[in-house]
């Protein structure tokens, strides 16, 4: 049977889902953070170490679990797009979506004709053939599609972004937004944090679930005020965190002992 989209499932739902970024391409790191029990896990081909077939191999390594496989594609690519979805995956980020015409690109490249252009070959995608009637039956409502907003001309465009159907959910790109700003390199920058919940004000408005980059402590606060997709990090920086308070107690064990 070709399995359910849980993730789309629980955003339908108004659950918050929360996951990681890897960019480091390695099976092993994806299995071992779907089994610590995320919703969901996006491989980064945008900004981490990850080609085509490091995504497939990270998908099969978690597709045993209930986490959910994404990609955030290097760019709003029908080509890239094909191959990735190709792959199993269940959703993709899409870059820097600016104008509702690039958000109906974005949406076209995931759908089969003809309400898309997406091309035929879903190889993994339908069980190596084995449900492809049902995969061409459903995997046009069965993809999550996550459209990044991480400029100015977006967020003055985003009631007519999300006018497009098939807009799964927004993921806010806090750092790009607050360079396009002309704050590079800070985006808790009052203005920027202003403009995060603009946008989580519109998206409520439309019915669009919407997300960030939240850290561990703020993560409460961001569910509270209605984001759904929150992000917790990468494999880098939660392995970096790790080893910071390991290191911090050793230290301070040390200092105790003389």
């Amino acid at each position: 049977m070709m399995p359910e989209n849980s993730l789309k499932n629980k955003l339908r739902e108004g659950r918050p889902v929360i996951g990681v970024f890897i960019i480091t391409s390695h099976p092993t790191i994806a299995e071992v953070l779907a089994l610590s029990g995320f919703d969901w896990l996006v491989f980064d081909m945008e900004h981490g170490v990850i080609d085509l077939e490091s995504v497939e191999m990270m998908a099969q390594a978690i597709s045993r679990t209930d986490t959910s496989a994404l990609v955030r594609v290097p760019w709003n690519d029908f080509v890239v797009i094909k191959q990735v979805l190709d792959t199993g995956v269940q959703g993709l980020i899409i870059p820097m979506v600016n104008t509702p015409q690039q958000a109906q690109q974005a949406v076209k490249a995931t759908r089969y004709p003809p309400q898309g252009i997406r091309g035929i070959g879903p190889h993994r995608a339908s069980g190596f053939g084995i449900w492809i009637n049902q995969y061409f039956e459903r995997a046009d409502e069965n993809i999550t599609v996550i459209i990044q907003i991480e400029h100015k001309e977006a967020v003055e465009n985003l009631e007519k972004i999300l006018e497009v159907k098939g807009i799964d959910c927004v993921f806010i790109g806090a750092n790009d937004l607050a360079a396009s700003m002309g704050l590079l390199g800070n985006p808790g920058h009052p203005e920027v944090e202003n403009t995060i919940q603009y946008i989580n004000t519109v998206c409520k408005k439309s019915g669009v679930p919407c997300g960030l980059v939240a850290s561990s402590s703020q993560i409460d606060q961001r569910i509270n005020e209605g984001f759904q997709f929150i992000v917790a990090g990468t494999d880098i920086s939660l392995l970096r965190n790790g080893c910071e308070s390991i290191f911090s107690e050793v230290k301070s064990i040390s200092r105790r002992l003389g």
